[in-house]
């Protein structure tokens, strides 16, 4: 007699989409931040069980490591790409520009990654890296941006292309910061041209 199969028998199939479990983690952690999301928290807000959380990610410390990896290319990829398209500066005008709506807009929660640089103390030594590695990638885009954007005549040649990029990446930490001053915010529109004629000054 042929034994008969029950779902017991075969291998359980996910009952969750990964990448909508980490677009909720990425809600969560950008609004409540890492060290304030309890595992409770990231359970209600992915719909997962705990049991499934753990195996399908190890613990809130891995979960949140992929949570950063996941913002970096789903989130915040379409801005990296506005200086991988342009290195030079149009690309930094459009970068720029985009960093100033979104800290001008009232639903701007920060971004992922530069919010938890002041948490550094509560995350894992993997997510530090990964939000340093970040911004020293940003740091390095604006440098070759703006080092052509010299080249083709739109810098003036005595500056430095690498300090005008620390100090655009300087800019754009105080902007995270100051869009989320509700009272701030009609103020940031104004800041960008300031920033962008210390580039070309």
């Amino acid at each position: 007699m042929k034994r008969s199969f029950y779902y017991s028998d075969m291998a359980r199939t996910k009952e969750y989409d990964r990448n909508d479990v980490l677009n909720k983690a990425v809600d969560l952690f950008w609004r409540q931040g890492y060290k304030a999301s309890s595992v409770a928290d990231v359970v209600q807000a992915t719909g997962l069980n705990t049991a499934s959380m753990y195996k399908e990610f190890g613990d809130k410390d891995h979960l949140f490591e992929e949570t950063l990896e996941h913002y970096r290319q789903n989130i915040i990829g379409p801005r990296i790409k506005i200086l991988t398209d342009h290195p030079n500066l149009t690309g930094v005008e459009a970068f720029l520009e985009s960093v100033i709506n979104g800290a001008a807009s009232k639903k701007y929660k920060g971004c992922l990654m530069m919010n938890h640089l002041a948490q550094q103390h509560s995350i894992s030594l993997r997510a530090a890296r990964q939000i340093g590695e970040f911004c020293e990638t940003m740091e390095s885009l604006l440098s070759v941006a703006l080092r052509n954007a010299q080249l083709e005549g739109d810098i003036p040649a005595g500056k430095d292309p690498a300090t005008l990029a620390s100090f655009v990446m300087c800019s754009v930490h105080g902007l995270v910061l100051y869009g989320r001053h509700t009272d701030k915010k009609p103020n940031i529109p104004n800041l960008y041209a300031i920033i962008f004629h210390a580039l070309k000054a």
